[in-house]
């Protein structure tokens, strides 16, 4: 599968996929802004107020009503972080025309809806609704409140924002929910704005239809968005330390979650990334990896105990479910685990074990369309030109001393640790791995 692109209008970008391989063929619209706290806030509930109704379908019932006269149409709405940017995406999932019983034109309908939503939403005066606006203000705000329920999740949210705590566009939770309540209708509205005229269009599409078609649909949609390359995209860079930061945060609960922070100098532009992706599996990306078998299951310090890599910002992060009391034994067998990579510690087996285990994630990439949508998305966003095939050949040409280079150079940044106040031996956990 090879990704066309062309540029259909002066604003407008088409990227490609044509294949026939799928039942559903899958339409994705971004248009993206530079990062602020502001615009990081005001994404939260945009999605949500774009679908509450459109010109001609004022409702969220007569939204879903058409798509599902499209048969059963999906349409999605997200605000994204991708680095410094912030994405506003529409992603549609159509019945491919081979599987439609009667002669119609899925694709018209669906680009249809689209327009009505990106370029149609219900305003007045300028402004949206100002009660929907608050009534998602108010549903955004019990979500980020909410995410202390979920420690694991609380833990690694405090993280991220001591790793950032000096970058002007990444707001605390707290941050976030002030700017929203001082949200209006007026002041989404000019953000929803800035969208249309300050960002080019990209769009992605994976199906069978060929891109004569694709192309005069889109125009015939499309051919009143006025958008411009008013601001730079911002390419993903490794963030830089700002010094070691640990923090602890007492909670009534019985599992106490680790959080630890790194910094790599790494990020998805570096020609050493598929080596780092390759470090992260070794140490915690599988049930394969050192954290799974040594501190887990070998030494049985953590309930669950995994690592992530973060490309568009360089950090890794790991995070374990441990007893409190267990916290400086867990924390120091993690970084031995980090020690043994940089002193080349790593058999054929694990070194196999990763390989196979990647190799498989980019094969099962051609099984979907929203993955192939996903993995290219950014790539093209970028300026990056790499396949699928690219990317898993890269991978397979690193080495183990690539990777205990990279090792070397990784730096422990921050921790956050949630300990638990309860008393309670057996707790159940639906994080545990």
């Amino acid at each position: 599968m090879t990704v066309q692109q062309l540029r259909i209008a002066e604003n407008i970008r088409l990227s490609h996929i044509r294949t026939d391989r799928f039942k559903t063929g899958v339409l994705t619209l971004t248009l993206t802004l530079p990062l602020t706290k502001e615009h990081l806030a005001m994404g939260q509930i945009l999605p949500a107020v774009l679908r509450r109704g459109t010109e001609r379908f004022p409702t969220m019932a007569s939204i879903h009503k058409r798509l599902d006269e499209l048969y059963a149409s999906v349409i999605e709405i997200r605000c994204n972080r991708s680095g410094h940017n912030l994405s506003l995406s529409f992603s549609a999932e159509i019945l491919d025309d081979a599987y439609v019983p009667e002669p119609m034109d899925l694709l018209d309908g669906v680009l249809d809806m689209l327009a009505q939503l990106l370029l149609h939403p219900n305003t007045k005066e300028e402004a949206f609704d100002e009660s929907v606006v608050k009534q998602e203000i108010r549903f955004a705000c019990d979500a980020i409140r909410s995410e202390i329920n979920n420690t694991r999740s609380f833990a690694m949210i405090r993280l991220m924002e001591m790793m950032r705590r000096e970058d002007p566009c990444s707001p605390t939770m707290e941050e976030l929910e002030l700017i929203l309540k001082q949200t209006s209708g007026a002041s989404l509205y000019r953000f929803y704005q800035e969208f249309l005229t300050s960002s080019p269009m990209e769009i992605f599409y994976v199906g069978s239809l060929s891109e004569d078609v694709l192309r005069k649909k889109i125009l015939a949609h499309f051919h009143g968005f006025g958008g411009t390359s008013t601001h730079a995209l911002c390419l993903p860079t490794a963030e830089p330390s700002v010094g070691f930061l640990s923090k602890t945060e007492a909670m009534p609960v019985a599992q106490g979650k680790l959080a630890m922070g790194f910094r790599t100098g790494v990020s998805a532009m570096d020609e050493r990334v598929h080596a780092m992706i390759l470090f992260n599996e070794l140490l915690g990306g599988s049930p394969s990896s050192k954290l799974f078998l040594q501190v887990r299951e070998r030494m049985s310090l953590c309930y669950y105990c995994s690592s992530a890599y973060h490309k568009n910002s360089g950090i890794l992060t790991v995070s374990a479910g441990i007893d409190s009391k267990n916290r400086e034994k867990a924390e120091k067998a993690i970084l031995a685990q980090l020690d043994a990579i940089r002193q080349g510690s790593i058999s054929d087996g694990e070194w196999h074990a990763a390989r196979t285990s990647l190799e498989n994630i980019y094969r099962q990439i051609y099984d979907n369309p929203f993955e192939l949508q996903n993995f290219y998305g950014n790539r093209i966003l970028f300026g990056k030109e790499e396949t699928v095939e690219d990317s898993r050949q890269k991978l397979l040409s690193v080495q183990k001393q690539d990777v205990i280079a990279l090792a070397k150079e990784i730096v422990y940044d921050s921790v956050f640790f949630i300990e638990g106040t309860q008393n309670i031996a057996d707790e159940e956990d639906d994080d545990d791995e």
